[in-house]
């Protein structure tokens, strides 16, 4: 645990180390994750807080320029890879409140993610619903509807409801919403879409899927709806 620890913490006082990349604090919360101990909330908090302040908003009218050193991308603070197995400081913070999400709660982990909910940047605040659903406690249900209706962004939007459905389990007028954004133009929000409609855990949720993979062109999502259905329809004792 202390490794992983030291691991998530990198080495301050050397910014430029490669004991700091991204990567390293990524892996590092998943493995923390793993673990589930209570021990490692106030290093992930401290980690989180001092990485995401710097995090800007993503703002996808900016186009990157080749000079910027990543092609065909948009923003500084893009969530997503820029290469195969490249992974951004956004990713990682967004992997930390997710664990934060999955190990016992606190007061401070509690604060901390109804924090990153309103972050400026739209992966900050998916991440933070996802780790709400992660914490699976009724209580986030209230903060995170409040969220929905301020959220202008579809890919956090779309997390924000997988997180209520994920939670309710309910076949109601959110699951609803889910299932209409399997056809999003955006494929990262059809992918999350097909995770919130496996959150609900109903089979009823299976004829959408269904209907949804016929069309899908995507590879990724096209997998990934394929496993949320499998999951889905698979036998599984209670």
């Amino acid at each position: 645990m202390r490794d992983i620890l030291s691991a998530l913490e990198g080495t301050p006082n050397f910014p430029t180390s490669e004991n700091n990349a991204p990567a390293v604090k990524f892996y590092a919360a998943r493995a923390l994750a793993k673990k589930g101990d209570r021990i490692a909330i106030p290093v992930l908090i401290k980690t989180f807080q001092n990485e995401s302040s710097s995090l800007v908003e993503y703002n996808r009218p900016k186009t990157r320029k080749i000079s910027d050193g990543v092609g065909n991308r948009f923003s500084n603070a893009s969530p997503y890879f820029y290469e195969d197995g490249e992974i951004s400081m956004v990713l990682a913070c967004g992997e930390i409140l997710r664990t934060l999400g999955s190990l016992p709660h606190t007061e401070a982990s509690e604060t901390t993610i109804k924090q990153a909910l309103s972050h400026p940047n739209f992966y900050i605040r998916s991440s933070a619903a996802d780790a709400m659903y992660e914490s699976n406690r009724k209580e986030y249900l209230a903060t995170l509807t409040e969220a929905l209706g301020k959220e202008q962004v579809p890919y956090a939007k779309i997390s924000i409801l997988a997180g209520i459905v994920g939670i309710e389990r309910l076949p109601n007028q959110n699951f609803k919403v889910v299932t209409e954004m399997l056809s999003d133009l955006d494929p990262e929000v059809r992918k999350k879409a097909s995770l919130g409609l496996r959150r609900l855990d109903l089979r009823i949720a299976a004829p959408y899927l269904e209907k949804a993979i016929e069309v899908e062109n995507h590879p990724s999502v096209f997998a990934q709806m394929k496993e949320d259905l499998s999951f889905l329809i698979s036998f599984r004792n209670p």
